[in-house]
């Protein structure tokens, strides 16, 4: 680890501001997948029977001081807005056999919103996909309310666990007052507006969430990822161009619909704030 972030870490868990958990206190880890900074385990936890999901910090190259920067960054995120029930826990970092740090994050026993609306969505009421997109807004207007922009909002980076959402993954988020410009289109394409394709140096805000949470809300009303019939990024990266969007699904309401439509629009001042969801 590099040595700024790794001082800071063991400072901020010397200091009282990151919970330290001893890497016995956890039973064997079942790997469960692989996020951008390693992979993902399962385990309990013994001490509170809790089941949880350690996010590993795995270090190959030196080029990975970037990925660093991003666990840190998520991890000094984390420690702040853990405590709202649409944003996954954060119960602190252990230190694994291998020495690698490894967050600890509440495990959702329902995988992502993406495999839950796969698995589920023949059984979905309206009254559930209202429920699954008002809790979604809630937790973004939380993380709004603290001036936190999430840069990366979409399908995969929403948890469920007992049916309700949890907004995860806050390794490209920035303080809305960050100066930091990025029109890189880091995240999955069908999520990105257009003015990270178009401007060179743009610098995304809580408008550019708004955006992706309009996809999110789609999503939700058809069961499938935006721009799914297309097999390549580049496809999507043209649609969106453009300015294409999915057409609505049969049965939708029509004020659900008007309001995806504003969240994508192609100028980021007729997009509608956060709040204006909380009563979906």
């Amino acid at each position: 680890m590099a040595n700024v972030q790794e001082e800071w870490l063991e400072k901020a868990i010397s200091e009282g501001h990151i919970n330290y958990i001893d890497y016995n206190k956890f039973t064997e880890p079942i790997e469960i997948g692989i996020g951008g900074f390693g992979k993902v385990f399962k385990s309990e936890w013994r001490d509170s029977e809790l089941t949880v999901a350690l996010k590993c910090l795995k270090v190959y190259t030196s080029i990975d001081e970037k990925i660093i920067k991003d666990f840190i960054n998520e991890l000094k995120l984390l420690r702040s807005v853990s405590n709202h029930p649409n944003i996954i826990s954060f119960y602190g970092v252990t230190k694994d056999s291998n020495g690698y740090y490894n967050m600890v994050l509440q495990y959702a026993d329902n995988g992502t919103l993406r495999e839950y609306l796969m698995a589920n969505f023949t059984k979905l009421q309206w009254t559930d996909k209202l429920c699954i997109a008002k809790e979604v807004a809630l937790g973004l207007l939380f993380l709004h309310d603290n001036n936190i922009i999430h840069r990366d909002l979409h399908s995969k980076n929403i948890l469920i666990h007992l049916r309700q959402p949890k907004i995860t993954d806050f390794g490209l988020s920035k303080q809305s007052n960050e100066v930091t410009s990025n029109s890189n289109a880091h995240g999955m394409q069908a999520y990105i507006e257009p003015q990270c394709l178009i401007k060179r140096g743009y610098k995304r805000d809580k408008r550019s969430d708004i955006y992706s949470f309009g996809q999110i809300l789609w999503e939700i009303s058809s069961g499938r990822p935006p721009f799914s019939s297309f097999e390549s990024r580049d496809l999507i990266v043209i649609q969106v161009f453009q300015g294409n969007r999915e057409d609505p699904i049969e049965g939708t309401p029509s004020s659900y619909i008007e309001l995806y439509k504003k969240c994508w629009d192609n100028d980021p001042a007729n997009r509608p704030e956060i709040m204006q969801f909380s009563t979906l």
